[in-house]
């Protein structure tokens, strides 16, 4: 007789976007696909402020980084891809990290309405 241990039929929901999320191969998700958010965590909507020199960058949107806010390659197989960006001049800039913004990867204040 196979044994489930309870809840892991049980859809999650994401504390950021609220869509309900379906277990795969029995085994709660641990990103929501959908806005980025880490399960199992508070939701952290406040931007991420950086000083930038000039250059590219890549902001990562799998969530596996070991350097977030920035792309380390972790998304690797996994179908997704950084967001580049270039900064032309060095400034502080907000990153979005709420994943709502119209602005990606800057924030809009998205996270405050």
């Amino acid at each position: 007789m196979c044994f489930r241990p309870a809840g892991v039929n049980k859809p999650q929901e994401c504390p950021n976007c609220k869509k309900k999320l379906a277990a795969i191969g029995g085994v709660k998700q641990k990103i929501c696909p959908f806005c980025k958010t880490a399960l199992g965590e508070e939701p952290k909507p406040e931007p991420i402020t950086v000083e930038l020199e000039p250059g590219t960058y890549q902001r990562c949107t799998c969530g596996k980084s070991k350097t977030m806010p920035f792309c380390d390659g972790s998304h690797a197989g996994s179908g997704m891809s950084p967001l580049e960006f270039e900064i032309t001049e060095k400034q502080q800039v907000k990153l979005c990290n709420c994943g709502k913004t119209k602005t990606a990867p800057f924030c809009d204040g998205s996270h405050t309405k």
